[in-house]
């Protein structure tokens, strides 16, 4: 149920009550609340407000942040969005998307779906000076949590070797989720010492053979990409490496049956794509394929396999927490997502508890434990 403090919010921002009526009824708003706050968190998108916008209160709004297009032919793309005009080149760092911010006396991470996680909320004051806010009220830091122990994902870039790390790629207003400048951005970054995603440079489309060689480079060491964008940050677009492609579907593969068939096939598509470009051929095409077919295949058997053996299809994540009460709040947290989670283990070490969660995939389980025990059915 929506209050009408909320409904008088939107209505201000110009929602008809009808509209609010139709986006509370299936389930498009959602008022929440974090240890105490409440707050307004859109699902669907109305208007300007995107999903995973976060209304605080008439003048504390966090849009959801947008999903950047994407290229799959990196010089006919570049030739198309930037044409002849300078552009940034930034890594796509491989973690989660989340937006900070200060509301009263308080730091809050949000992540992409609009939820405050209660861990990273925790860490984020690891690297994000509270100054900052001080300095910049009006101001929301976008940016990408990632390493290996991380609640959401089971990987992170190469070059973070534990724990995990915040990495800065927007500033945007509050209220209009407008970015500034990449300049501004990068000045920002230097003045408060925040963590910033690498720069590579800046390109235009006759650097496309710098280009090649910097996914290339990337590729080869494991990292997810580039992100391309304008200075004044009106044009973005992202390209992946073949690296990325096949490594998700390796990812994937393990939970087979918990994911979109098109989760499999746009990664495919863009290794496709990439090949084609690059008129990649003989033994060098053998290898991709062969590594393509080895990472669908492998865990998908291996996952089999283990059902076979009376286990479950289950993830492992660990994450370091300052109180063990982020851990449990975590749990709540993954309740909400709808998750099946639990704790595993609790460890300490350095001055903060690891803690190990586990989450089992029943959906997935059940299906292979129907398949191998022989039902029938039409495909």
């Amino acid at each position: 149920m929506v209050s009408s403090r909320f409904k008088d919010i939107l209505t201000s921002l110009g929602i008809s009550e009808e509209r609010i009526e139709i986006l509370e009824a299936k389930g498009g708003i959602v008022e929440d609340e974090y240890e105490g706050l409440r707050y307004l968190r859109f699902k669907d998108s109305a208007g300007k407000l995107r999903r995973g916008t976060v209304v605080f209160d008439f003048d504390k709004i966090i849009l959801g942040f947008p999903h950047i297009k994407r290229v799959v032919n990196l010089e006919k793309g570049i030739r198309r969005i930037f044409k002849r005009g300078e552009f940034y080149v930034e890594e796509k760092v491989d973690g989660y998307n989340v937006r900070v911010t200060k509301v009263g006396e308080r730091i809050l991470a949000i992540t992409r779906g609009g939820f405050i996680c209660p861990f990273t909320t925790e860490r984020i004051t690891d690297f994000v000076p509270e100054e900052f806010f001080k300095d910049n009220p009006n101001l929301v830091l976008v940016g990408e949590m990632a390493g290996p122990e991380s609640p959401y994902l089971v990987e992170g870039p190469p070059y973070v070797k534990e724990d995990i790390k915040f990495f800065l790629f927007d500033v945007q207003e509050i209220n209009t989720g407008k970015s500034l400048p990449v300049e501004e951005r990068l000045k920002l970054a230097e003045e408060y010492g925040i963590p910033h995603v690498e720069v590579f440079g800046k390109y235009t489309r006759d650097d496309i053979g710098e280009l090649y060689a910097l996914i290339e480079k990337l590729s080869e060491e494991g990292r997810e990409g580039i992100v391309m964008k304008s200075p004044d940050m009106k044009k973005i677009v992202k390209y992946v490496t073949p690296y990325a492609n096949i490594n998700d579907i390796k990812i994937g593969a393990r939970v087979f049956y918990e994911l979109p068939p098109g989760y499999f096939t746009s990664r495919i598509s863009r290794l496709a794509f990439y090949i084609a470009e690059r008129k990649i051929r003989d033994e060098e095409l053998r290898k991709l394929a062969e590594d393509l077919g080895k990472a669908l295949l492998q865990p998908f058997v291996e996952g089999i396999l283990d059902v076979e053996q009376g286990e479950e299809i289950a993830e492992t994540f660990k994450i370091r927490v300052k109180k063990i009460e982020t851990a449990y709040k975590m749990v709540t947290h993954f309740e909400k997502l709808g998750l099946n989670i639990e704790i595993v283990d609790i460890e300490e070490m350095d001055g903060l508890w690891r803690i190990t969660f586990k989450r089992v995939y029943s959906d997935a389980t059940e299906k292979i434990k129907e398949l191998v025990g022989g039902k029938a059915f039409v495909d």
